[in-house]
């Protein structure tokens, strides 16, 4: 009799193993599910990003004079009022795309993100700073993101000033 309760002692044993491994097995499995959901959100989120920034490339392309409109105080001003809206409205995309690319970058988990976007947060800064630096558009953006660029991207010289106190009349200051 000795021996059937050695028998059920450890078939008892045995289930309270299994039981255990199971219930570590199912915790991996819901951190392992929590990784893979993550993951896939990241790489959605990047694949908009990108979607989106293609779009602002593609209308660049189509409309070269956006790229090259005059916004330095040496540049002569658009003769076309129509071109100076269209400008504007492009360059407040532009911007408002970089203050997105920033928003999405904040946290210490998003160097990658970083590595792969602020290059192109500098080069559309290169592009677009004059619009950017007039006080009706600097007023569009959060300033935790205006501080940011300011930092990050310093203007060189005394170009802002001379945006702030409203010089550069060639760059369109709103819409429409």
């Amino acid at each position: 009799m000795e021996s059937g309760a050695a028998v059920m002692m450890t078939w008892s044993k045995a289930g309270v193993i299994a039981e255990a491994l199971g219930s570590i097995g199912i915790v991996f499995t819901l951190f392992y599910s929590v990784w893979s959901f993550k993951t896939t959100l990241r790489d959605a989120y990047y694949a908009e990003i990108d979607r989106v920034y293609f779009e602002l490339l593609k209308i660049g392309l189509e409309r070269p004079e956006l790229l090259t409109y005059p916004t330095s105080p040496t540049s002569p001003a658009s003769p076309d009022p129509a071109k100076a809206s269209q400008y504007g409205a492009y360059a407040f995309m532009v911007w408002n795309f970089v203050e997105t690319i920033f928003d999405r970058c904040q946290g210490w988990s998003k160097r990658r993100l970083r590595e792969t976007w602020y290059p192109i947060i500098a080069s559309e800064n290169a592009l677009h700073r004059a619009w950017f630096e007039l006080p009706d558009n600097r007023r569009r953006f959060k300033q935790r993101f205006v501080r940011f660029i300011e930092k990050r991207y310093p203007v060189a010289g005394g170009a802002r000033s001379a945006a702030v106190d409203g010089e550069w009349r060639s760059a369109p200051t709103s819409l429409g």
